[in-house]
């Protein structure tokens, strides 16, 4: 099993970041959320244009996803700890799932995640991510179930490299 190492992901974590912010920036002014937020699982605050009403959203990149045809939705972030999963914790309203080996984003809403999330654990795998000291436990969801739950599936037409 792979080790992943955090400086790597984080560093794929900003890259995807500051791209998925070029992808929304023409459609949404775009804040940073504050550490204590991040912490709440909240990497964003998008405005609606029309509104001017605020709202959290979670980044997500996986450079794996569309080699195994499968979202990694975390259900347990450090399994030593005991610490859950940003799919059960994440104060996000909306999550941007992205996925730079096929330039697509898959644009949810996280009450949509945690409503499938009792249904996927019955019928998806789950999978441990192997990291230094301690492992990520994730669902292993088919693409073609994140896609149907999606408000949105957004083609970028680029890849990010950190």
């Amino acid at each position: 099993m792979t080790t992943h190492a955090w400086d790597k992901k984080f560093a794929e974590g900003q890259a995807g970041a500051r791209f998925l912010d070029g992808v929304f920036g023409p459609f949404h002014a775009i804040r940073p959320a504050t550490r204590e937020e991040q912490r709440r699982g909240i990497d964003r605050w998008f405005e609606e244009k029309d509104t001017g009403r605020w709202f959290p959203v979670e980044y997500k990149t996986d450079r794996r996803a569309f080699e195994t045809g499968n979202a990694f939705v975390e259900t347990t972030s450090v399994d030593t700890v005991g610490k859950r999963g940003w799919a059960l914790t994440s104060q996000a309203e909306m999550l941007a799932y992205y996925l730079p080996d096929a330039d697509l984003v898959y644009w949810l809403r996280m009450e949509r995640v945690r409503e499938q999330l009792p249904r996927w654990q019955r019928t998806f795998r789950t999978r441990a991510a192997q990291n230094e000291g301690y492992q990520t436990l994730g669902l292993l969801v088919p693409l073609a179930e994140f896609e149907r739950y999606a408000d949105e599936v957004i083609q970028t037409g680029a890849e990010v490299t950190p």
